[in-house]
């Protein structure tokens, strides 16, 4: 939560109020074993002390709520409010697998080819979303060839859901994948494409060097390699990413 910094207004404690299709309106509370849900106290969170600041209440146990309602019961010269709400969907599966974040290490990154000169290097283990710098991404040495593709080592088998795309720009040159096709392989050796109708799948990727775009796998892939095969591309295949999904516990 947070106040409105112009009029120093700021709530100081607040009530949570959460609901179901079922439950359209019931305070925040903890539910001890024979005790019914309207007999428990209210649990009152406490929130800003300034205009500015942002103040996080995390809830133990979550709450699974189609509805959050905010209450405030104490405040500073008026009720101000501006906030945020940090959850997931209900069995979610599209967390990021760590190419952005460095999750994934270097050498789990790995391509059919790269650009690599004596002043630069576009190596597979720069295809990381939103990569900054004078070489931000993976390009492969033959940069006008269908047969080009990046892999990333889970390490551990991986329920897959999305994967995300970015071009990249060198010099006055915007680069990007326009289309690719994915293949997954559970020991690096024997590969499976992703099908659509009995034939490789295509994806839509990107319009130009800067945006990302999601692509949704359905089904979800079960795998701990995949890989990206560009199909259509600007200029030239530049390409960073990351990949959406959760554990499994589904045994290969």
């Amino acid at each position: 939560s947070l106040g409105q910094p112009d009029r120093r207004t700021h709530p100081q404690r607040s009530r949570g109020i959460a609901s179901t299709v079922r439950l359209q309106q019931r305070s925040v509370q903890r539910f001890p074993k024979g005790q019914s849900l309207l007999s428990l106290s209210l649990q009152l969170f406490f929130a800003n002390v300034d205009a500015t600041g942002v103040k996080e209440n995390r809830f133990n146990p979550p709450i699974i709520a189609r509805y959050i309602r905010i209450n405030p019961t104490h405040y500073s010269i008026r009720t101000t409010l501006r906030m945020e709400l940090i959850g997931c969907d209900l069995n979610s599966c599209s967390m990021p697998l760590g190419m952005e974040n460095g999750g994934i290490p270097n050498q789990r990154i790995s391509a059919s080819s790269y650009i690599s000169t004596v002043l630069s290097s576009w190596s597979p283990s720069q295809a990381r979303l939103n990569r900054q710098g004078r070489t931000n991404a993976w390009r492969p040495k033959v940069t006008n060839s269908p047969s080009e593709w990046l892999q990333v080592d889970f390490e551990v088998t991986k329920k897959v859901t999305a994967i995300i795309t970015q071009g990249a720009k060198a010099v006055f040159t915007n680069m990007f994948v326009k289309e690719f096709a994915v293949s997954s392989s559970q020991d690096g050796v024997h590969w499976s494409p992703v099908l659509q109708d009995g034939k490789e799948k295509i994806f839509k990727a990107n319009q130009d060097h800067t945006g990302a775009v999601m692509n949704t796998l359905e089904p979800p892939l079960f795998a701990r390699y995949v890989r990206i095969h560009p199909r259509r591309w600007h200029n030239y295949i530049a390409l960073r990413t990351e990949f959406l999904g959760c554990d499994t516990q589904q045994e290969y």
